[in-house]
This record gives C-alpha cells, sequence and structure tokens, in this order.
C-alpha cells in the first residue's frame, strides 16, 4: 500500500512525460516530493522525495560534476528526478542520463508547460491519501483486538482473529519452540531450511522478527515461507507468533494486523503471569504450612482444596537444589541452592510439568520443594521416584548442559500430619547426600547410614571425638604434602585399598600411590588389615568433610 513512481505516472499531468532510465525501477516508492533550487540540494534529503528541476542550479556543472550529482542523489535513495526542459536546457545532457541509469535512478522528462505544483499536489493527495487509509485501518485492527483483550479472550481466538484478517494460517511457539496453539496443522510439523534476518521496510514493526524458509512435512515436503515474531513479556518470557505465507505473501497492512495481534498476545501474557505469580504465591504459602506441620490439617484439606490440591494420601518430600557449574559465587550462595540471573529455575519447571504435570511443587530457602504422591503398597516407591528424577534432570541438561541438580529424598509420611518429618530428612539427605556422594547427587535418607546418627550432633567437639586418633595424627600432620595424603587415603579407600586402582583414580604414578600409603603408615600407625580401625577411619573422614563444610558455610 504504497505510491510508487510507477503509480506516478499514470496522473494526467504527466500523460507527455518520458522514462530516459531506470525504467525497471519504477516500484521506488514516493514519499514526498521537493523542488531543486541550489546545487546542495543533497544535504537536506531524507529518503525517498520525489525532486523536480530544470537543472537550472547544476547548469555550470561539467560532466565529471554532473554525474558526481547524480550518483549524490541515488546515495541518497531519492525515487526519481522529474526533469523539466525547453526552459533553461532544451536536452537533458547524456552524462546525467547514463550516470541514472548506472545508479539505478529514473529521469522523467517533461514538458516546459507542466507547471509543478501539478505534480506536487497530486503526489501529496496520494501520499495523504494513503496514510490516511493506513491510520484507519490501524485504528479498526486495534479497536478489534483490544475488544479481544478486554473480553478476556484466549490466545485461540487471538491467532484465530488474526488468520482471518491476513489470510494466511498461524501459530503460537513457547520459548522452546513448543506449539501452544495453531490454525493449521501444518505449522506444527515443519522442517527450517533457511534463516533471513533481513527486514524490507514495509514489514517493519515494533516486535524483533525475521523470516524463514520451511519444508512441510505433512505436505511432501513442501517447500514453503514463514514469518516469526518475537514476543518478550515480563521476567524475558519469549513465545513466538509465527505465520505461514501458505495461501498468499504478506502486505504492508498484514503487517499491521499482526503487530496489534502480538500486542494483544503479550497484554495476554501479562495477564497470565500475573495470575500464575498469585497462584505461585498462594501455593507456596500453603506448601510452607504442610511442611512447618504448624497448621491443623482440616485448614490444610480445605486451603488445598481451594487451589485443587489432593493431599490425601502418602507422600514423600523431595528436595531439588540447582546451581550452574561455572558460578563464580560463594558457598553460603550455592548453599541456598538456586542461582540467581539464570533460567535454571524455569527449565526445571518446565522438564517436571512434562514428567509430574499434577504434581505439587513450591520453593523454600531456595530449594525447589515437591511433596511426591506415593502409594503404600508399592514396595519400589523409592526407585520409581529416582528413575522420574533421572529423566527430569536428564531433559534439564539436554537444554542447558552446565545446570548442576542435587536430590535429596525424605521418608515416606503416611499423611499430612508428618509431612514435616519427610522434609526434615529430605534436608538432612541433601545435606549430607553432597558429603558422601556429590554434588549431583540423588540421595535418599534411608542410604545415609551412619550419617543419620551424625547428624543428630549439634556441638562439633562431639562429633570431632568420633574422629580416631590415628587419623587425627593425620590431620595434625604440618607438612606440605598433608592434603594429597588425606585425598590419597580417601581414594584408597574407596577403590578396597587397591593401589593401583587409587593411582588411576588420582592420576598418579602406582608407585606413587604406594609411597604415599606407606608414609601415611608411618605418621599414623594405621593398620590396614584392622577392619574395624578402617571402619572408624571412614567415618572419622566424612566427620572431617561434614566439619569442614559447616566451617565454609558460616562465610
Amino acid at each position: 500500500m504504497e505510491f510508487s513512481v510507477k503509480d506516478l505516472l499514470t496522473l494526467s499531468s504527466l500523460k507527455n512525460a518520458n522514462v530516459l532510465s531506470g525504467k525497471q525501477y519504477l516500484h521506488k516508492v514516493v514519499k514526498g516530493s521537493t523542488i531543486m533550487e541550489a546545487p546542495d540540494i543533497t544535504d537536506w534529503l531524507q529518503g525517498g522525495e520525489l525532486l523536480l528541476t530544470s537543472l537550472y542550479p547544476i547548469l555550470s556543472f561539467n560532466e565529471e560534476e554532473q554525474r558526481q550529482f547524480i550518483a549524490k542523489l541515488a546515495e541518497k535513495d531519492i525515487s526519481a528526478l522529474v526533469i523539466k526542459t525547453h526552459r533553461f536546457v532544451k536536452e537533458i545532457p547524456k552524462s546525467i542520463i547514463d550516470e541514472a541509469e548506472k545508479c539505478r535512478l529514473p529521469i522523467i522528462q517533461i514538458p516546459k508547460e507542466v507547471p509543478y505544483v501539478d505534480i506536487m499536489y497530486p503526489v501529496m493527495e496520494e501520499i495523504l491519501d494513503l496514510q490516511v487509509k493506513r491510520l484507519q485501518y490501524y485504528k479498526e485492527i486495534h479497536d478489534q483486538f483490544t475488544a479481544l483483550s478486554l473480553a478476556n479472550e484466549s490466545e485461540e481466538k487471538i491467532i484465530e482473529t488474526l488468520e482471518k484478517l491476513i489470510g494466511n494460517p498461524v501459530a503460537l511457539f513457547d520459548r522452546n519452540f513448543i506449539c501452544l496453539a495453531s490454525t493449521s496443522p501444518y505449522l506444527t510439523n515443519f522442517e527450517i531450511v533457511a534463516k533471513n534476518y533481513h527486514v524490507n521496510e514495509s514489514e517493519m514493526m515494533k516486535f524483533p522478527h525475521y523470516r524463514q524458509v520451511v519444508k512441510y512435512r505433512e505436505q511432501q515436503e513442501k517447500v514453503g515461507h514463514q514469518i516469526v515474531v518475537q514476543i518478550e513479556t515480563i521476567n524475558h518470557i519469549k513465545t513466538y507468533l509465527l505465520i505461514g505465507e501458505m495461501n498468499k505473501p504478506l502486505q504492508e497492512l498484514d503487517f499491521i494486523a499482526v503487530e496489534n495481534a502480538a500486542t494483544s498476545l503479550s497484554l495476554e501474557l501479562v495477564k497470565k503471569f500475573a495470575v500464575a505469580e498469585v497462584d505461585k504465591r498462594f501455593k507456596n504459602d500453603l506448601l510452607e504450612q504442610l511442611i512447618e506441620g504448624k497448621v491443623p490439617p482440616n485448614i490444610l484439606y480445605h486451603d488445598a482444596n481451594l487451589i485443587g490440591w489432593d493431599i490425601e494420601g502418602s507422600f514423600a518430600v523431595v528436595l531439588l537444589k540447582l546451581r550452574k557449574s561455572a558460578d563464580r559465587v560463594s558457598t553460603k550462595k550455592l548453599r541456598r541452592g538456586i542461582s540467581k540471573g539464570g533460567n535454571e529455575e524455569t527449565l526445571l519447571d518446565e522438564s517436571m510439568y512434562r514428567y509430574l504435570p499434577q504434581a505439587i511443587t513450591g520453593n523454600k530457602s531456595g530449594l525447589k520443594v515437591v511433596l511426591w504422591k506415593v502409594n503404600l503398597e508399592d514396595r519400589h516407591w523409592l526407585k520409581n521416584i529416582k528413575d522420574n528424577v533421572t529423566k527430569i534432570i536428564e531433559w534439564v541438561n539436554k537444554q542447558d548442559k552446565d545446570i548442576m541438580i542435587q536430590v535429596g529424598i525424605g521418608t515416606l509420611s503416611e499423611d499430612v500430619k508428618t509431612i514435616s518429618d519427610s522434609y526434615i530428612k529430605a534436608r538432612d539427605a541433601l545435606e549430607y547426600g553432597e558429603v558422601l556422594n556429590g554434588k549431583e547427587s540423588i540421595t535418599s535418607y534411608s542410604e545415609l547410614g551412619v550419617f543419620r546418627m551424625l547428624g543428630q550432633f549439634t556441638d562439633t567437639e562431639d562429633l570431632k571425638s568420633f574422629i580416631p586418633p590415628s587419623l587425627q595424627m593425620l590431620l595434625d600432620y604440618q607438612q606440605a604434602n598433608k592434603s594429597d595424603l588425606i585425598t590419597t587415603l580417601k581414594v584408597f579407600l574407596q577403590c578396597n585399598q587397591n593401589a593401583t586402582k587409587a593411582s588411576q583414580q588420582l592420576f598418579i604414578h602406582h608407585k606413587t600411590a604406594v609411597y604415599r600409603i606407606e608414609r601415611i603408615k608411618e605418621i599414623t600407625g594405621m593398620n590396614f588389615d584392622d577392619a574395624e580401625e578402617m571402619l572408624l577411619v571412614q567415618i572419622g573422614l566424612k566427620i572431617t568433610e561434614l566439619l569442614e563444610r559447616e566451617k565454609l558455610n558460616k562465610y
């Protein structure tokens, strides 16, 4: 919906006009018109102008200067140069025509009898008329989509309306390009061939967008073109509005409709986000009441019923701690769980929705809390939880391999009254599981073994009393290689006292491992053949790790 040079030539005042150059570029858009009064006109041009002249301002130019002047006009991207002859020049210089042809600039010759106003007035009238039509269409479309938003219509209704306006199928995708809604099944199954981020001026919108070439799998690999519009709302949540040019290419007015639809969708998504945040906050408060165990069961059942939670039956509390492997944050911040500034929690929520759509979840102290429904008759409930948690973590890691997730699983709670106890046990499993099994482990409270007993001690001095004297001698050793000896001892015991395996895990020579073990014997007097002493040493090493961890967490 633009006024072009080709349209210009249909005006009655130009019936005797003659196109001397740029005949292949008559599609250029005319955005305005002006008269050239001086040679420095190029300093004031903005692009798209129809320039009218008698060439009087450049009569003194030689051929080279004429060529340079035409090149400047083309560089300013004027739509066309209209020249009136037989007043100051009888014939337009060949140098001007040749340069204009080279620069793809249309030159139109008009007789001296044609007044400039007979061209300028109709041109401005046409341009203003088109702008009025564009504004009227914009208002109609804006009012239509505003009415949809005020009527609280769904995303499906919005894209259905857009489809009717532009005559092409439309779909809405989430941030992972999973289809949320579509007006055609073909838009849900295609293969991207190429992307083009260059956007024509007539396709400009306030939303970032690009074109892509695709193959539609359900149409015998038919090649088609699509426009993808990125809609970003609160909290950087992205969705994508996709238009398939399956029936016709989108025109300028179609992009007005697309922009208004994207705005309406953005408002709908913001509204949904706000409602979800309130709902999330209420659910989180209820979850906190459940795991604290301070609210009477009848109130808990009542509140749970209001939000559709089924808290009848047995549960096990599962805690998930997230962090980025490359995060350069303090240990104290990591202890609080979810790292700030990333999309880890969003990915975890999406993964959990995939595998546990009905799960009762929330956040507490930076940890993701899940009340996992368990069938009392299922003897393998713990294994089933671990299997499902593994799937959840694997999906997250496919999206972002740098995300680390550690899991702690509490004991079985037969009703809401004992959920708080399961939460405490899950927290212990998370805390001690990191010491026992690492930062990406899945640990249940029942697997903590002796750590369940050690966790009952609140006084560090009481814990230290369980460290055997022989190990304490090594801990008190003041030489530079102390940490190497302690590490070698840990790995040696983990490898069932196999020096070869220990050396492989430590990436040291076998003789080095043997030497270190002998030094440990000399320093501590440990008897590696005494099973009871070795058990005490292993417990002592775990206690040391616990104490070291507690020391780090204070800072």
